[in-house]
């Protein structure tokens, strides 16, 4: 274990931009045919919350037995009951859990001590903060013993999408941060972005 908290095979990575697809089907046999489709070509799996509502934990698991190679993502967006929720999808086999960065600061704190007991990673959405860049300075300096965030995603949520509003002028403005976890974007991206 490093002193970010990262697993030393991890570590080496983090530096590599890696592609997430978001299975946010409501049927897993949906989730798992595009899976096997895409795998080949992305690095994350993400089960998406609409998925896990409807399947439940099963289908984080269902995910990384099909694809043990994969990262899994839950996309839990946790707001309460951080330690229980990470800890539930850690054992589903999640390699990395959404958490609300507008959580309160507790329940951000035991997401990342169930992170690190279980050894696994913290992604704070600021999808529904009203000032993303604020916020997440707020969060940097959050921590369990040597575990701090390991991402910050910036995400325009569907219903937010239908404004054609992309996240991309917030990653601007979060990548100025004189310090931020590794970054992530989703949502509403387009190829004339």
């Amino acid at each position: 274990m490093s002193n970010d908290g990262l697993p030393q095979t991890r570590k080496k990575e983090q530096q590599i931009p890696r592609l997430q697809i978001a299975l946010d089907f409501e049927r897993l046999d949906d989730a798992l045919a595009m899976a096997k489709e895409v795998a080949p070509f992305i690095d994350i799996l993400e089960a998406g919350t609409p998925l896990i509502k409807s399947e439940g934990m099963r289908a984080i698991q269902a995910l990384k037995n099909a694809h043990p190679d994969k990262l899994v993502c839950a996309d839990l967006k946790t707001a309460d009951a951080g330690y229980l929720e990470v800890r539930m999808a850690a054992q589903a086999k999640a390699d990395i859990v959404t958490i609300l960065a507008d959580a309160y600061d507790v329940t951000i704190k035991e997401a990342l001590r169930a992170a690190h007991d279980f050894h696994i990673e913290i992604m704070a959405d600021l999808i529904m903060s009203r000032s993303p860049t604020i916020r997440l300075a707020g969060l940097i300096d959050l921590n369990y013993k040597d575990t701090k965030l390991h991402y910050a995603l910036v995400h325009s949520g569907l219903d937010r999408q239908a404004s054609r509003r992309a996240p991309l002028l917030e990653l601007e403005l979060v990548a100025r941060l004189r310090a931020h976890p590794r970054l992530a974007i989703a949502g509403g991206i387009r190829v004339d972005d």
